[in-house]
């Protein structure tokens, strides 16, 4: 039955979390057999990260006290007396081989104490493995989560006011202001034990507080509020629902499954280059480093299917040229839908209309695609895409096909066939997503997703009208947030595979602090990212994107009532460099001109929002069709 479950769970949600495996597999996996008496040792796995961390390991047996900064990365294991520290961006998503997932904010620091399971003989169910996770959380906050309590899973966090006791659940432990630290119990019961104190079993739902003060801790239990700041953990919010299964059946767990997962190109490599810790005993000596199997080395910057270098990305975009361009869809289509399928597809106006942007003095486009239309007509729909850059490229212009897109204005799923009706006096009333959100977080279609991915790209993956991919648009948009984020992922996995000569890209639209914006940036080759904003805004806004020293495009910005504009925008983009896209080219079934409600101008209302050009071709504003055609990069003195 167990097996059952297990197998539906991995069909559920096809390439998922699935943790290393146990004593045995250990050994088998390095070749090293374990001594009979000393318990086995289980990893830590970096499986998502964003910002900087790094942990202070052991690169030898304990006793011999030789220890390491090592900076982490996702693949990275960890073992037994590491410390992990995480830097004021840095987040973590750690899968551990005893059970559990860990999330650690930013600015935290934890000692992994104990990794263990044991069991007598080789373990036949569940219930023959006695797991250990000890954590000495010395500042900041975690989030541990393993599943369903079982009586053989004894999870321990300990920290300056008290210990935190628990065989299984969902619980949170974060540092609080002066001296105190708080628990926030999810699922599952606790046991705290303040320090100097007896221990009180907290139930789920339940917060407590913990107060340090001297050499005891006061313990409160009632009276303490949720606090959703130290409570949301975004980067490992969506991983939990798909880690379930596998973690309440951890026998089925195996390196390979969580391998796939991360689309690493390498084994999963060891932080403390594969000294085993487990047993400080100078006379039953660890395996040190010298004695493992030379582990190939991590897939590095450059190397096939990695992200770019910083060398090879500037030597690109150096060559570019200034990019100018624009967010383009034809004024006879209502959404991508009618723009790609074959019974809308309109290459008359997509000619007129792209030596209209050539004029107006435009190097690029970029375009939305439409999984629904490629899913009716695959065939049809590459031929179409292939004459929409060859019509560009016609004009000068390159292009860049963007894959997914999570905005939903329409309020539904996109479907071939005839469109609605623009509503009359409506901001892009009628656009859909692509793909529909019930794919996005339904990872049983994500097969025909990757497909879909694999098939677009490889195609033009050698094609030079393309410019450059942007796998995924305002991703989380329309309210899925971080729900995308495993897509997101998985993605640029897919991506990478293809080994394209273009690089890849997702833009950052929206709280450009957190960690899904963090995510998108640190996985793409170019920095990217959309603005609607003020000048001011912007600035800013660059001025923050400056610290990834790659080059920086602009993809989606325009908003003439929100004073984001040609004569305020473009002056930043000629002095950082900055390449960039407006959007809208020529008003029609879109309605781009209308001012979106929440956004509209009371002072001048029929201001164009949004497009440059009237139906006819000719300009809504010439002086700011002056400023796109004398736009150039100023060159600032060293």
């Amino acid at each position: 039955m167990v097996q059952q479950k297990v197998a539906q769970a991995r069909r559920k949600t096809r390439l998922v979390f699935r943790v290393a495996g146990w004593a045995a597999a250990l050994g088998w996996l390095w070749g090293v057999p374990a001594a009979p008496a000393a318990p086995a040792s289980g990893e830590a796995i970096v499986a998502a990260m964003t910002g900087h961390a790094e942990a202070r390991v052991f690169t030898a047996p304990v006793h011999e006290g030789r220890t390491d900064l090592r900076q982490l990365f996702e693949g990275a294991a960890l073992h037994e007396n590491s410390r992990v520290i995480t830097g004021k961006d840095g987040r973590l998503c750690m899968v551990m081989s005893p059970g559990a997932i860990v999330c650690v904010a930013p600015q935290s620091q934890f000692q992994i104490e104990q990794l263990r399971h044991t069991a007598a003989g080789l373990p036949r169910t569940a219930d023959d493995i006695i797991r250990r996770i000890h954590l000495n959380l010395e500042r900041g906050r975690i989030r541990v989560h393993a599943g369903a309590p079982l009586p053989t899973l004894d999870i321990r966090v300990v920290t300056p006011a008290g210990v935190i006791e628990a065989h299984g659940g969902e619980f949170v432990v974060a540092q609080g202001e002066s001296g105190q630290w708080l628990v926030f119990t999810h699922a599952g019961e606790l046991t705290l034990t303040p320090r100097g104190g007896e221990p009180v079993t907290l139930g789920a739902g339940n917060n407590a507080r913990l107060t340090l003060a001297g050499e005891r801790a006061e313990l409160q239990t009632t009276g303490v509020p949720n606090d959703p700041a130290r409570e949301s953990f975004e980067l490992c919010n969506v991983f939990f629902s798909d880690l379930e299964p596998f973690i309440e059946h951890p026998l089925d767990f195996d390196r390979e499954g969580l391998g796939d997962y991360l689309g690493l190109n390498a084994p999963f490599q060891d932080v403390d280059d594969g000294a085993l810790v487990t047993d400080a005993s100078p006379t039953i000596r660890p395996a040190v480093a010298g004695a493992q199997p030379t582990l190939l080395p991590r897939a590095g910057e450059n190397a096939p299917g990695a992200r770019w270098g910083e060398r090879r990305i500037w030597d690109w975009y150096n060559r570019l040229g200034v990019v100018k361009g624009v967010n383009y869809i034809p004024r006879t289509a209502v959404n991508s839908v009618e723009m790609w399928q074959e019974a809308t597809f309109d290459p008359d106006t997509i000619d007129q209309e792209l030596g209209w942007a050539h004029d107006v003095g435009y190097t690029s486009i970029r375009v939305q695609l439409q999984f629904a239309v490629w899913q009716a007509d695959p065939d049809g729909f590459l031929k179409r895409v292939d004459k929409l850059l060859e019509l560009a490229a016609k004009h000068g212009l390159r292009v860049v096909p963007v894959l997914f897109d999570d905005l939903d204005v329409a309020g539904r799923a996109p479907v071939s066939g005839p469109q609605p009706e623009p509503v009359p006096g409506e901001y892009n009333s009628q656009w859909v997503p692509s793909p529909a959100h019930a794919m996005v977080t339904d990872r049983q279609q994500w097969p025909a997703l990757e497909k879909y991915v694999k098939d677009v790209m490889g195609r033009f993956k050698r094609d030079g009208r393309v410019l450059y991919w942007d796998l995924y648009n305002t991703a989380g948009n329309s309210g899925l947030w971080e729900e995308s984020l495993p897509l997101l992922d998985q993605t640029f996995n897919w991506a990478r595979s293809v080994e394209a000569t273009q690089p890849l890209a997702v833009a950052a639209w929206k709280e450009f602090g957190s960690a899904m914006a963090a995510r998108k940036l640190e996985r793409s080759d170019l920095i990217t990212f959309q603005s609607y904003d003020t000048k001011e805004a912007v600035e800013a806004r660059l001025m923050l994107l400056q610290q990834y020293k790659r080059p920086i495009i602009c993809s989606g910005w325009l908003m003439r009532q929100s004073g984001n504009q040609f004569d305020k925008i473009l002056p930043l983009f000629a002095m950082g460099h900055v390449g960039w896209f407006n959007q809208g080219l020529v008003a029609g079934r879109t309605q781009l001109e209308v001012q979106q409600t929440g956004f509209r101008s009371e002072s001048d209302p029929d201001l164009w929002q949004q497009n440059v050009l009237r139906e006819d071709g000719t300009p809504y504003d010439r002086r700011e069709v002056e400023l796109i055609q004398g736009f150039q990069f100023v060159e600032t003195p060293e």
